[in-house]
């Protein structure tokens, strides 16, 4: 190809001078550097393929040579007497192209999540399973603790196995679940006995005091044997919790219902001295459940008996593998979280915290039925930039808010001067215009799949 119609097709790897940015013409190729792709060396480091290879003097040339088939950003160029006889091209020809909506639906650049759906909606063993290779297809993109082992976080969110549920209550002489009008918690509870016994009783009391019946608390099986020593030292004990909620019968009232339940147990939780820090709800929904922990993708399979269980159908999945930047790994910081599998950070994170606080003595809307006041505080200043994005969209959304509205007002698109908006979507531009004077960017590079949502109007019927 010549080097006119590379620049011709990919003009964004230029610099103004025409030249190629931070790439060097080796052999006919060219590296494209920042595209972020990694390999792993025998050391178990993360090499970045680009410039800096041919540099460096820790890596032998014969090791690039034998790598050179895996590296697919690569610019495969003619010789140079061709880039001499190329013909220069008019400016014209670097004018912005108005993207289709297929171009922008076919673009792909995702890296450390993924999703699988049925499209038809049917739950099978077989959806879970193919999502658990899939993840641990992606362990390149994460990262690893000092023993080889223990993993920056991996995760999975899926619908709620119902089937594998009501075979484990039949065998503690617990009712079929009702799905349509039962909770399920799945929660990281303290290891100290009397910590745990504290922090149960406390979660019962909220539920009760709510008008939730507790169905019952379910140890989940695991296999700690795979963990590694550091995350074995802050492996919580992990239990699923079920409730019953009976005086709702929208299926959007039953999940704000879950919501308020759960950050009153956070507010008791912040006030406790001894067990608070200790107790995380990974989810707590009538809809979606999430597997996760400081594990390595491969494990994570392995760690959940449950997700090896052929009664565990979903008819899709969410994971995720996480490369902690901004924070330390943690237990409660692997991801998905509960709406969100983020890939990316957000870099405006401690003023977006400081908006939503002095925002939430204002917050107010007729769904929440007065409750307003037991929703606060929104954002985490100990959680992660992840963690506190999820909590402000699960706001959005609980609030009425659709899925994609909630993210294109948090996370608004690079939208003026922008050609294919301003020409064929002009709407999608009066919609960011509008939105930006509310909510202030929740700006960094970032990658998001979120959650399915039942309509807003669907009510459960009584059984």
């Amino acid at each position: 190809m010549p080097v006119n119609s590379v620049t011709n097709a990919h003009p964004q790897l230029l610099h103004a001078n025409g030249q190629l940015a931070g790439n060097r013409d080796r052999g006919g190729l060219v590296f494209v550097d920042f595209l972020g792709l990694y390999r792993k060396s025998n050391q178990r480091s993360r090499l970045r393929v680009g410039t800096s290879m041919w540099t460096d003097r820790k890596v032998p040339r014969s090791l690039i040579k034998r790598n050179l088939n895996s590296i697919q950003a690569v610019l495969h160029l003619e010789s140079g007497r061709d880039k001499a006889n190329a013909s220069p091209k008019k400016s014209a020809d670097f004018a912005p192209k108005v993207a289709t909506l297929d171009d922008i639906i076919s673009e792909r650049g995702a890296c450390g999540v993924g999703f699988i759906a049925n499209l038809d909606n049917k739950e099978s063993h077989e959806t879970v399973k193919d999502a658990l290779v899939a993840l641990g297809c992606m362990e390149h993109r994460g990262g690893c603790g000092g023993d080889n082992i223990s993993g920056d976080g991996s995760g999975l969110m899926t619908s709620i196995p119902w089937d594998l549920f009501n075979k484990w209550a039949e065998t503690h002489g617990i009712a079929a679940f009702d799905k349509l009008h039962t909770g399920v918690g799945m929660v990281f509870l303290p290891n100290d006995n009397d910590m745990l016994n504290e922090s149960k009783a406390v979660i019962t009391h909220i539920f009760e005091e709510e008008g939730l019946e507790v169905l019952g608390w379910r140890p989940v099986p695991v296999e700690s044997s795979i963990v590694g020593y550091y995350a074995r030292e802050t492996m919580p004990n992990i239990q699923q919790v079920f409730v019953r909620i009976v005086k709702e019968e929208n299926a959007d009232d039953i999940e704000r219902e879950l919501y308020i339940c759960r950050k009153l147990i956070e507010r008791a939780a912040a006030n406790s001295e001894t067990w608070g820090n200790e107790l995380y709800f990974c989810s707590l929904s009538n809809q979606t459940i999430v597997y996760k922990g400081m594990l390595r993708s491969e494990a994570l399979g392995k760690f959940y008996c449950d997700l090896q269980s052929e009664l565990y159908k979903s008819p899709f999945a969410i994971y995720h593998r996480r490369y902690s930047t901004n924070t330390s790994p943690r237990w409660p910081l692997a991801q998905p979280m509960r709406f969100l599998g983020h890939n990316g950070e957000i870099n405006t994170i401690q003023g977006n915290l400081n908006w939503m606080r002095s925002r939430e003595s204002s917050l107010m809307s007729p769904v929440w039925r007065g409750r307003e006041n037991d929703l606060r505080p929104i954002g985490n200043s100990k959680a992660s930039d992840s963690a506190n994005l999820d909590s402000a969209a699960e706001l959005l959304i609980r609030s009425g808010r659709t899925p994609d509205e909630a993210l294109m007002i948090l996370v608004p698109e690079a939208y003026q001067n922008h050609p294919t908006l301003t020409i064929k979507y002009p709407e999608v531009v009066s919609f960011y215009d509008y939105y930006k004077g509310q909510m202030e960017a929740w700006d960094g590079p970032a990658l998001l799949l979120f959650r399915p949502r039942l309509p807003t109007t669907q009510s459960l019927p009584t059984p």
